[in-house]
């Protein structure tokens, strides 16, 4: 992406400059160089309001003449030849030529050595001679230029009085040059100089001054450089916030405004690549698209505001795979390209930028003439690229990209030697510590490991892939994901090619994966919303991590380790959530003050689930706190990463929320053993964790991915043609489906029996003819917990068996049910919230039983069946508050969940497939969405009957993580929840539930209620 646009850093100080009192009048009372500088100061101004490059052209020839009718001993002579030379630089700036460039900087030079070092104009002419060096760097790279800028920039802040009016500008302006020594250098004196700089310009500026706007994005842009350059997401929200108050403070009429509109822009769509956030993404495309339309063809910042919005344009298809898109980001480019001028400095930028789009176009039809010319754009781009211009690693990252690609479609292996080049070449160009260093290493060891794969591989292939997917996993600043995806290579490479390592690699394979899962939870980010963090592309990485890395852990015999890891990379978001409510009572009786600001940071992170946070009151706001307005949900993930890591540096609290040892998660199997699948394209195998806090292996050699993925499909046939899996509100193939609702009855088919066969003889079976020699006798039939992985957390396991057509079949019935009492959980620790007793008094728990057999809602789909069932509840329960059709709204319902230990819903329920965290309980006055009930925490909650439809059916691509209504209610607090994975009948739902509660209730009168 090009840099946003440091919009007018650099202010032509002098420009419109007073004039002599002593000259020879005209005949309209003026002496004629002085009438000529008043026309040309205000064609500059019209040119700078309109961007009308005639009106320019009309200003310099008004300079020139000026210039030329000015005696030499004129003390205004010095001004009027630093006007021209800002005019010149102006229109170097709109048309790219060097020329105007090199003549405005001789006329400066002119300027400054006839002004005396004392003299009141000497601040601004030494600031206008270093405005124009700047620009030479920026098109030649030339070291000398920056460092010349950056010199007489210091000596203006030094000459400039203290709260002169160009006080502030001079400040911002060396903030900007210091930035970009940084960027070239890589010294950190330079940019931590600039941001104080440029704080301190905005700090000195008024808020109703006109150029606050111009400070404040150039102290964002700071900001954002040193995001890009050490990857601290704090100062990624810092120039966020400062660029949207730039636009706020801007009126529409403002001539700048297009360009803080773009700016602001930038930094979401930069925020949106890092964190993912879609909205973010969205915002970005307002804002760019409005500083387009506000922007005439001829101003000479038009290219650069399209090109920005076909960069946001191009992530928003690479998200969301709309077309549409991805031809509008094309044209928007080719567009940015047209109108800028051959030797203009962005031009390499704009078609590196046109480069890109075309090869992603490529990949998306397959048309070899997109892949060429994306090729051809990347090199013109790189050959325009001077050397030591801070883009140059990005350029030949790209142009080696594309040539990998054309290797894999057409297999010229010149095209691999030249990428393998160019990834060389960005890899010695990318500082050290720059926040894009691994994307580097890993790209440069990925060409290495493709050559390796091929017929041409070279001896030393291996030995440098795995050094760069070494350096890249391990580099401090870079971005997670990227580290994490090395981790990935570096696993696969010693997986494949172990044989050729004669000397011991520095990391084994176990080592790598296990660094790739502590990677995993600093990829999916507390600061953005729950949607957000469902469908990130960092949770399906994750997912192939987790599994890959049990599989190998498994193949290793390090059942405690395969454990372990398949627990942190399960329900991953949930158990964010669950964390930021883990009790602090440890902490908070050694370090009380640091306990509370940690609460009230996870409560605020809580509530971001589903909605904002408060605003906090200043008592409230933890000290840390550095930003410009109160913290938005991005603010409190960055202070709850500071005070997480504060914590850890206790005596005692090293660990302090870190994920669980296989000894701790002993814990979960108070009431039985837990059953964890692990279903992976080279083998499938079950590990059991017993009371004693062992990992029993079961191999399932009969089990494979397709295997599993063919029983899923089967029964999801069946379901579906039998509307036992109905489609969801917000499904396209939904067309007048809103239900997801209680349907008619079916007859298990032929179909049914061969799903439920197939699990028992593949995975049921071998799994329990090893528990049932783990447990110890006894008169009640043991209790199993499953925790399946892949297409096994859809299918039916609690059912799995064999059952004949008729008693007189030959084949005896085998079943689970004969064997053992199941249950399902999502994570370990989920099994590891301690069950208090029911209600203080030891009482029979209180029972809010919710029935909605008409809900407006649902309106053309009313389930009747649930006032009977309702009434069935009541019977057979002690104290019970019921809230029937109009009772039933939202607030009700949470409301008596919070004060009742059980609730009973019997209602419709719908799960969207599009957006998970939308499925919802269809009450009376609307939605209670699976994100309403994450904001929610009830320590007191008990049991949770969810007599409604595709309460445990889930999400396909999120298998792992349990997106569905049960697990929301377990984890909210319920310690148990009974739920559906799939449509239950009307007609069927109340007998079920009578037979159900009448079983309890025979129990409790056993064995009480804490059994």
């Amino acid at each position: 992406m090009s840099a946003p646009v440091n919009v007018g850093p650099h202010l032509p100080a002098s420009a419109g400059s007073s004039y002599a009192e002593h000259s020879e009048p005209n005949v309209n009372g003026l002496p004629l160089y002085k009438e000529l500088c008043v026309s040309a100061q205000q064609a500059y101004d019209q040119y700078e309001t309109r961007g009308d490059l005639k009106v320019l052209e009309f200003a310099i020839r008004s300079y020139h003449l000026a210039m030329e009718a000015t005696e030499d001993n004129n003390p205004e002579k010095a001004a009027i030849i630093d006007n021209l030379g800002v005019s010149l630089s102006a229109r170097s700036d709109c048309v790219g030529d060097l020329q105007d460039l090199e003549e405005a900087i001789s006329l400066k030079q002119l300027a400054n050595a006839l002004t005396p070092d004392d003299s009141p104009a000497k601040h601004s002419r030494l600031s206008n001679l270093a405005i124009s060096l700047f620009s030479r760097f920026e098109r030649s790279g030339r070291a000398e230029d920056l460092e010349e800028a950056i010199e007489l920039q210091t000596r203006a802040v030094e000459l400039v009085p203290d709260g002169h009016v160009d006080q502030p500008g001079l400040l911002s302006n060396l903030g900007v040059s210091l930035c970009m020594g940084f960027e070239h250098s890589g010294s950190a004196n330079y940019l931590e100089k600039a941001i104080e700089l440029q704080t301190c310009a905005v700090e000195l500026t008024p808020e109703d001054h006109p150029n606050k706007p111009i400070h404040l994005i150039n102290l964002g842009n700071s900001h954002e450089r040193r995001f890009d350059q050490l990857g601290n997401l704090e100062d990624l929200e810092r120039a966020v916030a400062l660029k949207r108050r730039s636009v706020d403070l801007a009126p529409d009429s403002h001539p700048n405004k297009p360009a803080y509109l773009n700016n602001a822009g930038s930094s979401l769509q930069t925020r949106f690549t890092r964190l993912g956030d879609l909205a973010d993404l969205e915002r970005a495309i307002v804002l760019q698209v409005r500083a387009v339309e506000l922007t005439s063809d001829g101003r000479p910042d038009k290219p650069m505001w399209l090109g920005n919005l076909a960069n946001s344009l191009q992530d928003r298809y690479e998200r969301t795979r709309d077309a549409k898109d991805l031809e509008d980001a094309i044209t928007h480019q080719f567009r940015a390209v047209e109108l800028t001028p051959d030797g203009h400095p962005d031009k390499p930028a704009r078609l590196n930028n046109l480069g890109a789009r075309l090869h992603t176009r490529f990949k998306q039809f397959g048309n070899l003439d997109d892949l060429n010319q994306a090729i051809a754009h990347y090199t013109t781009a790189l050959t325009l690229t001077p050397e030591g211009h801070h883009d140059k690693p990005s350029r030949l990252r790209n142009l080696s990209n594309s040539l990998h690609t054309r290797f894999n479609e057409a297999g010229n292996v010149p095209d691999l030697e030249e990428a393998i080049r160019c990834s060389t070449w960005s890899v010695e160009l990318t500082p050290e510590n720059h926040a894009q260093r691994a994307l580097s290493l890993r790209l440069l060891g990925f060409l290495f490991f493709t050559r390796l794969c091929s017929p041409h591989a070279h001896a030393d292939d291996a030995s440098c892939a795995m050094e760069a997917f070494l350096e890249a996993m391990q580099h401090p600043t870079s971005h997670p994901l990227e580290r994490l995806r090395a981790s990935i290579h570096y696993a696969r490479l010693l997986t494949e090619f172990s044989h050729l390592f004669t000397v011991p690699p520095r990391l084994t394979l176990l080592e790598a994966w296990k660094h790739a899962i502590s990677l995993v939870p600093q990829c999916i980010w507390l600061g953005n919303n729950v949607r957000s963090r469902y469908t990130s592309e960092e949770l399906s990485v994750v997912r192939v991590v987790v599994n890959d890395a049990a599989t190998a852990a498994i193949t290793a015999e390090e059942f405690g380790f395969a454990l372990e890891w398949l627990e942190t990379g399960r329900a991953v978001v949930w158990s964010q959530v669950l964390q930021l409510r883990t009790p602090l009572d440890d902490l908070h009786r050694l370090h009380p003050q640091l306990a509370d600001c940690f609460r009230h940071v996870s409560h605020a992170l809580q509530l971001a689930a589903s909605g904002s946070p408060p605003v906090p009151t200043e008592a409230q706001l933890p000290p840390s706190f550095p930003d410009i307005q109160a913290p938005s949900s991005h603010g409190y993930a960055l202070e709850y990463d500071k005070l997480m890591s504060t914590i850890r540096g206790l005596d005692g609290f090293e660990d302090f929320l870190r994920p669980k040892t296989l000894s701790q998660l002993a814990g979960a199997c108070t009431s039985g053993p837990v059953v964890v699948i692990n279903v992976h394209e080279f083998r499938c195998d079950a590990l059991v964790l017993c009371r004693a806090g062992d990992a029993v292996h079961i191999p399932l050699p009969e089990l494979s991915l397709n295997r599993a993925m063919d029983i899923q499909k089967y029964l999801w046939d069946l379901l579906r043609a039998k509307r036992f899996l109905s489609r969801c509100r917000g499904d396209p193939q939904d067309e007048g489906d809103e239900r997801g609702g209680r349907v008619t009855e079916m007859e298990p088919p032929d179909m049914m029996r061969k799903v439920l066969a197939d699990l028992w003889n593949w995975v049921v079976k071998p799994i329990m003819d090893v528990v049932c020699t783990l447990e110890p006798s006894s008169a009640t039939l043991p209790h199993i917990t499953w925790c399946p992985t892949g297409p096994l957390v859809f299918l039916p396991l609690h059912a799995a068996g064999i059952y004949p057509k008729n008693e007189h079949a030959d084949t005896p019935s085998q079943t689970i049910m004969d064997l053992a009492v199941s249950s399902y959980t999502p994570t370990l620790e989920a099994l590891l919230k301690p069950r208090a007793q029911v209600t203080p008094d030891g009482q029979d728990p209180r029972v809010l039983i919710v029935s909605q057999p008409a809900s407006p809602y649902a309106i053309n789909n009313p389930i009747p069946g649930t006032t009977t069932e309702a009434a069935i509840v009541m019977s057979l329960v002690g104290e019970s508050k019921p809230l029937d059709d109009a009772d039933g709204t939202i607030q009700a319902v949470l409301e008596g969940m919070a004060t009742h230990e059980w609730v009973h819903l019997a209602c419709h329920g719908a799960q969207n497939r599009k957006d998970p965290t939308d499925s919802a309980f269809i009450l009376h006055d609307g939605r209670l969405t699976l994100a309403e009930l994450m904001s929610h925490h009830l320590p007191n909650a008990d049991l949770a009957v969810l007599s409604a439809c595709q309460t445990a059916t889930g999400d396909e691509k999120l298998s792992e993580e349990a997106v569905h209504l049960a697990a929301g209610m377990l984890n909210i607090g319920y310690k148990s929840v009974i739920g559906t994975m799939w449509s239950i009948s009307d007609y069927v739902a109340p007998d079920v539930m009578k037979v159900f509660y009448t079983v309890m209730a025979e129990q409790v009168e056993r064995e009480g209620w804490d059994e």
